[in-house]
């Protein structure tokens, strides 16, 4: 029977509350497969046979339990089973669509068994793959929650997970199949089972775009988006059919091979929550209709239960264990799945057509960016423009997409190939973020000595994007505590490629300073603050690099609060500036870093002719480079700050102190023209991830070497001074927190807390 693409079936409408989380994201080391050229045809020796009954496989849903259906593909194939079509729900759509599509059995468990579930359940691309832009925010906006506005109502997504990776893996490894529209046209004949979310309805994908089928079948409510696909709102089906064995008998079955993988039901000493109660009660309807279906099973047909114990739809870190129990399950059964056997000779007919086909990469003819749901479709067409004409990179494709996403301001970017009038290309879909364009972002600095020297900042910023096709947006910032900041900015990007930026902004900083260890007593207490207006234009020629000039006008001042008035006075100088930075930064991560580099060379003048009361200027330099073995990891680097002129003129001060930073001081309680620092940071990830859930834990140290001056000629390696740290560190939601103790040259000693990342600048005011 020919389906649409999107066939509804039943009514009725179940809510699923399955704990289970992110299914897919096993693909991410997959090797890629073959692009097809042509359409494959559908499947005519062994799954075609006349003389042999039609038989189905039937794959449920059930999280990372779902790893089991595997272990029984395994089983399946060294007893020289042919399977005709596969049914698949959530986990089971994921397995069995790859399975339909050419995988074999050890080319899925392969995938499993290389993945990083952590980086692999994040909407955000890896660090190293996002705008330089985003990767200064990222540093400080250190974990962060965002709230978005949406016409001037606070507005939330409609999942913890908006699935951008999942889907991006989900399509590489199904390129093979891009040309394949009909499902009974793949290598075997596949349908995916989805819930339109609301009407209630069952909906069957017999046909359109395979990766799209499979990541809407597996859309767990609360934890994934849903899924738009035409006229529908789609999530999990399991919702309504966790075992879809009626689809299969729909496709012709005559015999029926299912596995069930789904979450037994709590114990009445388990159902200790509400949300455990609610867990249970969408359990109990579901299992109804898994129970109905499992009824109408006859003697041809075979069920396996792999018996997968306390394992949570949630631990994909067993998956591999999981495999094995499906096996070991299947293969207790191997009596009942010999009745499904035929003979090599059928089997190896079938193993032929069971591949994908050969790979030929197609010249990308066109790019055609979808404009209905978003404002910033020429800043998606100006980065994958470059691609025509070239062969399908899909490296090159994701990369540029990530990055695109990176931005933060799109729910989901897609792609996919089409062929149109002969000719291949690119389709984009980007979608603003439904909870935008507006958005509040709220992070949170602290460090505390625990000896009566604490600084603390709290941060609200709002973002307003998509002010051009090109991505402009306006930032607005404040930050109240020991630091009080305010920053309003206006950033377009602008040429033919999109990659020069012009930004305008102005910012007010104030912040308590402290003499006694430039003085040697504590001799004044000061309130610093800062004015300044500028215009800046950026250049970056690829995410990991940039090179910017500026102009600042501004004023800071100096307000004696402690001390004596008679020696130390208040002070004021107007500034104006013009200077030049260049940045690079491939780090991996701002938290705690095992690859890439980050560097920044700035250099500013302040001059007469811009209105400055001193004639300065400032040279800075940052590196930090991090490298990994195993589980250990290292963060080397240098900073150094030089000024010279206008020794009066606090803006060009470096500053150290702080954990890493000259450790034993407090933070930032060093204020000097001439800085100077050389660290190496080692750090351990001892939290093994047993849970999806483990927040990752470190333990570490750092030896430092370091010194500050006032006046260039001063400057020696004899006033350099030895520090280090021992520190237990975790990767929380807030960002990096660290508790620590340091020691510097000259019996200075200091306890830490602080949430802030090993990376942050310390550059002046």
């Amino acid at each position: 029977m020919q389906q649409t693409p999107l066939q509804p079936t039943g009514t009725a409408t179940r809510r699923r509350c399955s704990r289970w989380l992110f299914v897919l994201a096993a693909l991410a080391c997959a090797p890629l497969m073959a692009v097809a050229q042509t359409a494959t045809a559908p499947v005519d020796s062994a799954t075609r046979d006349p003389d042999r009954p039609r038989t189905c496989l039937v794959l449920g849903g059930g999280g990372a339990r779902g790893a089991a259906h595997i272990g029984v593909l395994k089983v399946l194939e060294r007893e020289r089973v042919p399977i005709d079509c596969i049914v698949g729900t959530s986990m089971g759509a994921v397995v069995g669509g790859l399975y339909a599509s050419g995988y074999t059995a050890d080319e899925i468990e392969a995938v499993l068994d290389r993945i990083d579930w952590t980086e692999v359940l994040r909407d955000k691309p890896p660090r190293d793959e996002r705008s330089m832009r985003r990767k200064e925010d990222d540093l400080r906006l250190l974990g962060g929650v965002e709230v978005g506005l949406s016409n001037g109502k606070i507005a939330f997504p409609q999942g913890l997970i908006q699935g951008q990776k999942l889907e991006m893996l989900l399509r590489r490894l199904l390129l093979p199949t891009w040309q394949v529209r009909d499902f009974d046209h793949l290598p075997i004949p596949f349908r995916a089972i989805a819930t339109d979310i609301v009407s209630g309805e069952k909906v069957v994908f017999a046909q359109g775009d395979l990766a799209l089928a499979i990541r809407a079948s597996m859309s767990v409510p609360g934890v994934f988006a849903p899924v738009r696909y035409e006229d529908h709102l789609l999530v999990d089906g399991g919702v309504v059919d966790n075992v879809p064995i009626d689809e299969a008998r729909r496709l012709g079955a005559q015999r029926l091979i299912v596995s069930r993988v789904g979450s037994p039901l709590m114990t009445e000493a388990q159902l200790d929550s509400p949300l455990a109660i609610s867990h249970q009660m969408a359990s109990v309807l579901m299992q109804r209709e898994v129970l109905a279906q499992l009824a109408t099973l006859g003697p041809q047909d075979l069920l396996i239960t792999p018996p997968l114990g306390d394992m949570g739809s949630q631990d994909f870190n067993r998956s591999p264990q999981a495999v094995g129990v499906g096996e070991q399950a299947t293969q207790a059964e191997v009596a009942a799945v010999r009745r499904f056997q035929v003979d090599h000779t059928r089997y190896a007919a079938f193993q032929r057509q069971h591949r994908p086909p050969a790979y030929e990469a197609p010249i990308v003819a066109f790019i055609d960016v979808l404009r209905d749901k978003t404002r910033t479709a020429r800043y998606i067409e100006q980065r994958l423009k470059p691609e025509v004409g070239q062969p399908l990179a899909p490296d090159r494709v994701e990369q540029n997409v990530a990055t695109a996403y990176g931005e933060g301001r799109y729910q989901q970017v897609q792609w996919r190939l089409e062929e149109r009038d002969g000719q291949q290309g690119l389709v984009l879909a980007p979608q603003d973020k439904r909870w935008g364009p507006d958005f509040l972002h709220f992070a949170l600095r602290l460090s505390d000595d625990f000896d009566g020297s604490s600084n603390y900042q709290l941060i609200t910023e709002l973002t307003r994007t998509g002010l051009s096709e090109q991505g402009a947006e306006l930032k607005l910032r404040v930050g109240l505590g020991e630091v009080e900041e305010a920053f309003a900015e206006y950033y377009r990007p602008f040429g033919s490629s999109g990659r020069h930026a012009l930004s305008t902004y102005a910012k007010y900083r104030a912040t308590d300073l402290d003499l006694a260890l430039m003085r040697g007593g504590a001799l004044a207490e000061f309130r610093y603050s800062q004015w300044l207006g500028g215009l800046r234009w950026a250049y970056s020629p690829h995410p990991d690099w940039e090179i910017a000039l500026f102009g600042e006008r501004g004023r800071e001042r100096l307000r004696l609060d402690v001390g004596n008035p008679t020696e130390l006075g208040n002070y004021r100088a107007d500034m104006g500036s013009l200077g030049w930075q260049l940045r690079h930064d491939s780090i991996d991560s701002s938290a705690f870093p095992s690859r890439g580099q980050r560097l920044s060379l700035t250099r500013q003048h302040y001059l007469d002719a811009l209105g400055a009361d001193n004639s300065a200027a400032v040279t800075r330099v940052q590196w930090d480079g991090a490298w990994a073995h195993g589980h250990n990891r290292w963060l080397g680097g240098l900073r150094a700050s030089s000024a010279h002129g206008g020794d009066d003129l606090l803006a060009t001060y470096g500053f150290l102190g702080g954990l890493g930073n000259l450790s034993g001081y407090p933070e930032e309680s060093i204020f000097a023209p001439q800085t100077a620092l050389a660290r190496v940071v080692y750090y351990r990830r001892v939290a093994h991830a047993d849970s999806l859930l483990t927040i990752p834990l470190y333990v570490g140290g750092s030896v430092e070497w370091g010194g500050f001056w006032q006046r260039r000629e001063d400057v020696s390696l004899d006033g350099m001074q030895t520090a280090g740290s021992l520190f237990v560190g975790a990767d929380t939601f807030l960002g990096p927190v660290f508790l620590g103790y340091g020691r510097a040259q000259g019996g200075h000693t200091s306890f830490y807390l602080t949430f802030g990342s090993l990376l942050r600048t310390l550059d002046g005011f």
